[in-house]
């Protein structure tokens, strides 16, 4: 009976020991030096080493190996840790973003709760069901809407209340616009004070009329004191 061949093993052992011996030169250079530079990082961390392009699990001398986390399309593995869902997140169900409505006609969209914005997002549905206010705000100009991101983002945000069929919409882009800290709880009838005061004053740039005085048409009013 012939026994078994050693030559591949010895090759290895003797290249790690090569690599030892590199390894220890470098320390003690620069243990006594006490400068490291470019060219010792890449070889004490093997940065100079190719990038992998596919094997079964992370190669532990190739810091550019991800094929464990995220394997690439030509390599034996499915998935990656980084792409597996955990056990909890399946217990959750279905994902909500994906949630549809039945009719974007007869079943309105709500709104995302940021953490806080509830106030914001009462405001924001009161405004869009009112619906003079909301054509008023769909006439505004194309270069208008540029020059204000609040008018854009509110515009954006009621284009997707109106057509998308997501039972749902992120008002993330709209209430970021207005740098709202979505951590606090502010008082609604103050909110729409000062949403209808910063729309008043970018609509009066406006060259559609019906556009440039829909604020003060619909939401300006006067009060007044009678003595008696």
């Amino acid at each position: 009976m012939s026994r078994p061949s050693t030559r591949s093993s010895k090759n290895k052992r003797h290249r790690a020991d090569d690599n030892a011996a590199t390894t220890c030169q470098i320390y003690r250079k620069i243990h006594s030096t006490g400068e490291v530079t470019k060219d010792d990082a890449n070889q004490l961390y093997m940065i100079w080493k190719p990038i992998c392009q596919g094997c079964r699990v992370n190669t532990k001398d190739n810091p550019n190996c991800f094929c464990g986390l995220i394997p690439p399309p030509n390599g034996s593995r499915k998935s990656g840790l980084w792409q597996k869902m955990s056990d909890v997140v399946l217990a959750l169900g279905p994902d909500p973003f994906k949630d549809l409505r039945a009719s974007s006609e007869y079943s309105p969209a709500g709104l995302t709760n940021l953490g806080a914005t509830c106030y914001a997002n009462s405001i924001l549905q009161c405004l869009y069901m009112n619906k003079t206010f909301r054509r008023g705000l769909f006439s505004v100009e194309p270069g208008l809407l540029k020059q204000y991101p609040v008018l854009d983002q509110l515009a954006r945000l009621f284009a997707q209340l109106h057509a998308s069929k997501l039972a749902f919409i992120d008002s993330a882009p709209f209430i970021k616009t207005l740098e709202l800290d979505n951590g606090v709880q502010q008082d609604s009838h103050e909110f729409l004070t000062l949403l209808l005061s910063l729309l008043e004053r970018c609509l009066s740039h406006s060259q559609v009329s019906r556009a440039r005085t829909i604020v003060q048409d619909l939401f300006r009013g006067s009060v007044s004191h009678v003595t008696t």
